[in-house]
């Protein structure tokens, strides 16, 4: 079994390197795992092109019934579970906002009422975190960002999240339309609010050419107080802020911009008990 889940885990990460830190074995075992697999099958499972490596039509037969094998296997090993004994592993990944401002109670309520179950929990943003779900990296993801729309994946709504822009308490702008060529604060390009806070610009002609960019939520909060620039921001993680005064919201034009939070999995994921009660406690925090 461990060679079948290295297998996929290389076919999944593409990289013999990114399996190994994945699995948490070194990278001879990696190889050690893949070279007894081809020697049991008498065919090569990957083709070495260089630094980069390719599934062989071999390789592509034998990922389908891995699938079908690991998922099997994950039913055996939860085969004794029942409402008593909730074990096993439970991998999610969530929003750095969801992380921060949601999901602690859950999080402590759930691993109090099942010590048992192994929690590991991922923070990176929306579109990765999907990526990550699709691949079988992760079990469950929770995400703010516009309605999720994926027929691979099965999505229910927390709840809803109005957008406000802000800035610092001493900026001058009243209006977004004023802010047109100041500073703009942006995250990552593959995170959802940078591509609804650009597509709003985009949409009511703004010059966005004055701009930074960060990675850190909590580092463009603390640049905006500063007076650094204006950036779009979920409520709930500015509300201190604008309560205390450092901040001021900017008003925009138009419809309110709306986020959902949302929790996702994969529609062929099959859901131990521990992943149920994982749902299940979501449902009953946010009463969706």
């Amino acid at each position: 079994m461990r060679q079948f889940q290295t297998f996929k885990a290389v076919a999944d990460l593409n990289s013999f390197t990114k399996a190994a830190q994945q699995l948490q074995y070194s990278q001879a075992t990696i190889t050690s795992h893949i070279q007894q697999l081809e020697e049991e099958l008498g065919y090569p499972l990957f083709d070495r092109l260089g630094k980069r490596i390719a599934l062989t039509a071999v390789g592509h037969e034998l990922y389908i019934y891995v699938g079908e094998l690991l998922t099997a296997y994950t039913k055996i090993k939860h085969i004794s579970d029942n409402d008593d004994t909730v074990k096993g592993e439970l991998r999610i990944g969530a929003s750095e906002t969801m992380t921060v401002y949601k999901l602690g109670p859950v999080l402590s309520q759930y691993k109090k009422s099942y010590p048992d179950v192994r929690l590991s929990l991922v923070n990176d943003n929306c579109i990765p975190l999907r990526e990550k779900l699709h691949a079988g990296e992760l079990d469950i993801v929770i995400t703010m960002e516009p309605i999720v729309s994926d027929a691979q994946l099965i999505s229910r709504t927390l709840f809803e999240e109005q957008l406000v822009f802000v800035s610092g308490r001493d900026r001058a702008a009243s209006s977004i339309l004023a802010a047109s060529g100041e500073c703009m604060i942006f995250s990552e390009k593959n995170c959802s609010l940078r591509r609804t806070f650009e597509a709003y610009m985009v949409e009511k002609g703004l010059d966005v050419s004055n701009q930074m960019e960060f990675t850190s939520m909590e580092a463009m909060k603390q640049c905006i107080v500063s007076g650094l620039g204006i950036s779009l921001m979920p409520t709930i993680s500015v509300a201190a802020l604008l309560g205390n005064g450092d901040m001021k919201v900017i008003e925009l034009t138009g419809e309110p911009l709306t986020f959902y939070a949302q929790v996702s999995y994969h529609k062929d994921k099959w859901l131990s008990v521990a992943h149920k009660k994982f749902l299940s406690s979501l449902s009953k925090h946010f009463d969706y």
